[in-house]
């Protein structure tokens, strides 16, 4: 059963504009969550808001990254470069969020990254050739977030990585596997509901705190 406390406070979202984010508030809201999400002020993500709020503004503008974060128990970091992967900001992106927690006082952080970034002895060997073949042809995106994955480790938060495969907008499924060490292949993949789904419980349950964690269904 739910922590029924936990259901009016406060989540913030970033990267709310994305499938995911969307996805996230969605179900952030109709479980009783009042949820803030920072969008850039071109972006869209009033869609995603059952309860809650949008901010616009970019990383760059600390004041804003505060306004998101203030009075949440909890905050999601969804954000993620988009091909053709040259816009470089997950790493000044999570320093930024990391610091206007430790400003409001909330320690807890789930953080998506992928499957393919960092050292995974759980990858198959085509889904290894095909991470490093990537690394190949944008080694910036890599190292930026493999980076925002150090800087979450050394927050001294109460922080979650979460790895998922490729990402579909298929139905959600019954299972979602979750495991630091799960076989991750060319065929793992993981709708944006179900993720989103997962993050949601993982913010409420706390299972896997201060673990990376990969997801599939």
């Amino acid at each position: 059963m739910e922590d029924s406390h936990l259901m009016t406070r406060r989540l913030a979202i970033f990267g709310i504009s994305g499938r995911t984010g969307h996805e996230l508030a969605r179900g952030a809201g109709i479980k009783g969550w009042e949820v803030c999400g920072l969008v850039r002020p071109t972006s869209r993500g009033e869609g995603a808001i059952v309860h809650g709020r949008i901010v616009r503004g970019n990383f760059e503008d600390f004041d804003r990254v505060v306004e998101t974060v203030a009075d949440s128990v909890a905050v999601c970091c969804l954000i993620g470069p988009r091909p053709p992967y040259t816009d470089i900001f997950c790493a000044k992106a999570i320093t930024a969020i990391i610091a206007a927690m430790k400003q409001a006082g909330c320690k807890r952080l789930v953080c998506q990254t992928g499957a393919m970034i960092g050292p995974a002895p759980n990858r198959s060997h085509p889904m290894e050739w095909m991470a490093r073949t990537f690394a190949r042809w944008h080694p910036q995106a890599i190292r930026d977030r493999e980076e925002q994955e150090r800087l979450v480790e050394s927050s001294g938060l109460d922080w979650t990585i979460v790895k998922p495969p490729r990402l579909m907008d298929s139905p959600s499924q019954a299972c979602v596997q979750a495991s630091a060490s799960l076989r991750i292949g060319l065929l793992s993949m993981i709708s944006c509901t179900s993720l989103a789904a997962f993050i949601l419980d993982e913010i409420q349950a706390g299972r896997f705190v201060r673990q990376r964690i990969f997801v599939k269904e």
